[in-house]
């Protein structure tokens, strides 16, 4: 089970394809991938996406000390296929009290991880100098660079596969989580890993 299909930006109702629009339509945003929220049977919906995604599956493995899996979340339709992906964990943040951490993938124009970040468009402003946290994804460092947002949280972004990679934390001061050398596995590679985690508590956040 999902949630119903709401606009990746602003988490609005969207209008389906008709006989004169092929696309899902939000009032405000205009053309967008549909999002959906697993409601249920998350483990499962990893499954779907390792199989179905276009994009990159991230989640961290080994998963940190008492962190569980909280949410699966995606945004495309039948046609074109999971264009973002995002999984959420949960636990406690390294300095006190509970955290969670969000890893979205998704390609340029979606806008999802801009949302969870607080930003108005659909793409990081820009990205330059010198990138502030590194982490593994798929066997290579990769670079994130942090984002300006709302002082509740902490956002990096980077590329990996061609796409976008955001790593969003909750409360901000969760980011050290990222000095404790955070590994990604991107489950259209290694499908199996879906099975081996581990679900608490749902998202707050997705």
């Amino acid at each position: 089970m999902t949630t119903p299909p709401a606009c990746p930006r602003c988490l609005g109702a969207l209008r389906p394809p008709d006989l004169w629009n092929d696309q899902w339509r939000c009032e405000e945003h205009g053309e967008v991938a549909p999002y959906r929220v697993a409601t249920s049977s998350r483990e499962q919906a990893l499954l779907f996406l390792a199989r179905a995604a276009t994009a990159p599956v991230w989640v961290p493995w080994p998963m940190p000390v008492h962190w569980f899996g909280s949410g699966v979340a995606w945004a495309g339709d039948e046609r074109t296929g999971p264009r973002a992906t995002a999984f959420a964990a949960g636990g406690p943040s390294p300095l006190g009290g509970p955290a969670e951490l969000i890893l979205v993938a998704e390609e340029p124009g979606t806008g999802l991880g801009a949302r969870l970040a607080g930003l108005s468009g659909t793409d990081p402003q820009r990205i330059g100098g010198k990138p502030e946290e590194k982490i593994e994804a798929a066997g290579h460092p990769t670079a994130l660079w942090p984002v300006l947002c709302p002082p509740d949280r902490a956002v990096f972004v980077g590329e990996a596969y061609g796409v976008w990679l955001w790593v969003a934390l909750w409360p901000s001061d969760a980011a050290t989580l990222l000095l404790e050398h955070l590994v990604l596995w991107d489950l259209r590679s290694t499908e199996m890993l879906a099975t081996c985690l581990l679900f608490g508590a749902d998202s707050t956040h997705l």
